[in-house]
């Protein structure tokens, strides 16, 4: 597939996708024409890599964490002056995505107490019942999205 098609599969931009290939984030062969050819494992690996940068991580990491992921060779070093630095900085991105879900519970949190009051808002205003067919509309749709991204993130898995 082509670099249109890919950004449409992945929701990336073009300009994104060739972002990643300069950075060595996909290495996609080019045809005799320099066009850029995917494959389906480039779609899974696009969505890791929008996950890892929408996480926080930077791209030097992303990139080692990805070829960890997807079992390539990835230089690591070998010297303790080498792998000082990256460990730390490995252990500093843990201990910022952590307290990024510690903001994130205490978001959800506060999210949870709105729902909550809104919704005995709506039960005085429409009725318990009303509000009980919303509430089940609005659960469904957030099932469905959470199946859908579990089974992304297992594709990711089988991918990796």
């Amino acid at each position: 597939m082509l670099i249109g098609e890919l950004a449409e599969k992945t929701g990336a931009t073009v300009r994104m996708l060739r972002y990643y290939d300069q950075q060595g984030l996909l290495t996609p062969p080019r045809t005799d024409s320099r066009y850029r050819v995917y494959d389906e494992s480039d779609v899974e690996r696009v969505r890791s890599v929008r996950c890892l940068i929408n996480s926080g991580l930077n791209v030097r990491l992303a990139r080692l964490v990805l070829a960890h992921a997807f079992d390539q060779d990835i230089p690591l070093p070998e010297d303790e002056a080498a792998c000082v630095p990256l460990l730390e900085m490995l252990n500093e991105e843990l201990t910022s995505i952590d307290a990024r879900i510690e903001q994130l519970t205490r978001s959800k949190a506060h999210l949870s107490k709105l729902v909550d009051d809104v919704t005995r808002i709506l039960e005085d205003k429409i009725g318990t019942e009303a509000v009980a067919e919303c509430r089940s509309a609005v659960d469904a749709r957030r099932r469905a999205g959470q199946a859908e991204r579990a089974e992304q993130a297992e594709r990711v898995e089988k991918a990796g």
